[in-house]
């Protein structure tokens, strides 16, 4: 089997026995900004219409690794959170694009995947994502339980942030446009 079909298999079984966290459903309404310093992340940002599936799970305080799926089955991005999910897809205080004024809602984001959200909501209007995690311990028994080289990460058990960094690495290494494309910093495009 091709090594970037392999993966791209491996990507979807970890998908498949992840939690799911969030289901993001479309972009619109208004535009918004962060209110942080100067930089690329400030935006303007389109809103997200999405629901929190697991707020425990978002709020768990663990290094987890998290995938996006789209609802077309491919997997555009792979990252990891060492302390929670929620801190990677943060719900940020909002302002209004034009006259920087607080929003009464604050807004989920996620610095990376953002733009991507955007531009694919606008060429494909009916596609929704969803969010999943699958902790460093959750992982580890995951990958015991495979016949496929990528198991020889659970050796790392006792450091589950390792196990999920070494994991993230792995399926970067192996992007393709079907897996991963998302994940601009980590495969160098």
């Amino acid at each position: 089997m091709r090594a970037d079909i392999e993966a791209m298999h491996v990507a979807r079984s970890i998908f498949r026995a992840a939690t799911p966290i969030l289901k993001i459903v479309g972009m619109g309404g208004r535009l918004w900004k962060r209110g942080v310093a100067k930089g690329s992340r400030i935006g303007p940002w389109r809103e997200a219409y999405y629901n929190v599936l697991d707020e425990k799970a978002w709020k768990h305080r663990e290094a987890c690794l998290y995938l996006v799926g789209g609802s077309d089955e491919i997997i555009r991005y792979v990252g990891i959170s060492r302390n929670r999910l929620a801190d990677r897809w943060r719900i940020s205080p909002a302002y209004d694009a034009l006259t920087m004024r607080p929003l009464p809602d604050k807004q989920l984001f996620h610095s990376q995947c953002w733009k991507h959200l955007e531009s694919e909501t606008r060429q494909m209007p009916q596609i929704t994502y969803e969010v999943r995690a699958i902790t460093g311990t959750d992982l580890v028994s995951f990958l015991e339980a495979l016949t496929h080289p990528i198991s020889a990460f659970a050796t790392l058990k006792d450091d589950g942030e390792s196990v999920v960094a070494a994991v993230e690495r792995w399926l970067c290494n192996r992007s393709s446009p079907e897996l991963v494309s998302w994940n601009v910093a980590m495969t160098g495009r």
